[in-house]
């Protein structure tokens, strides 16, 4: 029955995948004109056809050799995905890294698995992708020098599963994956011990239907339970690469880069060095007159030369003090955030939250509604207000004092919940004024 469900879900993700992924894949190339391209098939087999993306013959080779991403594209996993792939090289990673593009290989006509592997098989299949990773690195390291400990595999949507095969074996090249929007079943796998010391970012979606975010909080569970070092992180919009997914790349191949180091800490690391924040009175009404270094109960969020955190106390809605964050960095990460804890009353099925607002050139700002259990951590969160620009072409928040509003919904389990004013990308944003109650039982009706 197990197995059922999950061939069930690779196809339902084939399809899905295609239609977002594909579209992204088909974009005007303009951008991309400088990206280097070549074809190749690793020990010249005509089925073990990829595309190897960076500029290893244009800047001198590292000291340690290059970095090295293998690519298992979701969808039908063909060649019309290379764009994307390329622009994931312009403006995700550095010259120091080389991209293959493994390409699926159709057995049959009517192939449901596009990335079968030793436990998955198809029909008329004569290798595994497992194998098909393998020959590319080898066909590889005859061209470059490659770093052997920055080996890593980028999956998603149907490539997941494969990149887990391959994450998994006893003797294996990459140390470390990042794998989002994906299927894991645990009973397609075999053993698990091969995945001790592998570091995995696991990047999913609290809002997919395609595979439910359970999956990847299983992985996260199961594999740091084998022995391997594990990061959850998660992103709005649903099954497909939603927001800035090319500045989130980023970051992620900034951790695994440091995980295989041993530099960079683990989630369960995380969460043992850093105790729930304190919980405070609610309902809340801030205006953030008091405090010593900070406002009353406030803690600003990860330090970064990018953002800087301000209790400023010469501009205000109202009194003489409000909340600030200030980013120059136009990648979506890091994240600056000042956050407040707070004691769930366990029946309330919504929150509404209302602030003042002045922005200068902000591309997105948010007040984030974060919500915890005492033992296990996070359980989700949810956006309730947003500031910038929400299309592509549309201007930056640029305005003087203005009030927001919003609602969410409480997630089931909740204990705790954290109230995050948050900076994404480039600007200046002060808040003030900060309410925020449960909604009552007869409005929510």
């Amino acid at each position: 029955m197990g197995r059922k469900i999950y061939l069930w879900l690779l196809i339902l993700v084939i399809c899905v995948g295609f239609s977002i992924e594909g579209k992204a894949a088909l974009q005007e190339q303009d951008d991309i004109a400088d990206v280097p391209c070549k074809e190749f098939f690793a020990g010249g087999d005509p089925n073990k056809n990829y595309f190897l993306i960076g500029n290893g013959e244009q800047v001198k080779t590292p000291e340690d050799g290059f970095k090295l991403v293998i690519v298992l594209p979701g969808g039908e996993g063909g060649p019309n995905f290379n764009p994307f792939i390329r622009r994931i090289y312009k403006y995700s990673l550095n010259p120091e890294y080389l991209m293959a593009q493994l390409v699926a290989v159709n057995w049959t006509a009517n192939q449901q698995i596009v990335w079968p592997t030793n436990k998955v098989k198809v029909k008329g299949q004569k290798f595994s992708t497992e194998e098909f990773a393998d020959a590319v690195i080898k066909d590889i390291k005859a061209k470059y020098k490659l770093n052997p400990k920055q080996i890593f595999t980028l999956a998603w949507s149907s490539g997941g599963p494969a990149a887990y095969a391959i994450s998994v074996q006893k003797e294996k090249a990459a140390t470390g994956s990042y794998i989002a929007m994906s299927v894991f079943d645990p009973n397609t796998l075999g053993p698990l011990e091969g995945a001790a010391g592998h570091c995995y970012l696991l990047d999913h979606s609290p809002d997919d239907k395609v595979c439910p975010i359970r999956m990847a909080e299983k992985a996260d569970e199961m594999l740091t339970a084998a022995g391997a070092k594990t990061r959850f992180v998660s992103y709005q919009g649903g099954h497909g690469w939603y927001g800035n997914c090319y500045g989130r790349l980023g970051w992620g191949f900034g951790w695994l880069e440091k995980a295989v180091l041993g530099l960079a800490p683990s989630d369960k690391q995380m969460q043992a060095q850093s105790s729930p924040p304190r919980r405070l009175p609610f309902p809340v009404v801030d205006g953030f007159e008091t405090g010593d270094a900070t406002p009353a109960g406030w803690r600003r969020g990860a330090g970064s030369e990018d953002v800087e955190y301000i209790w400023d106390k010469r501009t205000a809605f109202k009194g003489v003090a409000s909340l600030c964050l200030k980013k120059t960095a136009k990648s979506f990460l890091p994240i600056g955030q000042w956050f407040k804890g707070f004691d769930y009353d366990g029946k309330s099925k919504q929150l509404q939250v209302s602030v003042q607002v002045k922005a200068e050139q902000v591309a997105k700002a948010v007040i984030d509604v974060q919500f915890y259990t005492v033992e296990r951590g996070p359980l989700g969160h949810q956006g309730a207000v947003y500031i910038g620009a929400k299309d592509v072409n549309d201007p930056p928040a640029d305005h003087n004092w203005k009030q927001y509003s919003g609602t969410v919904p409480i997630v089931d389990g909740t204990k705790i919940f954290v109230i995050a004013l948050q900076i994404y990308g480039p600007g200046t944003v002060w808040f003030d004024e900060l309410t925020a109650d449960y909604v009552k039982p007869e409005v929510q009706k």
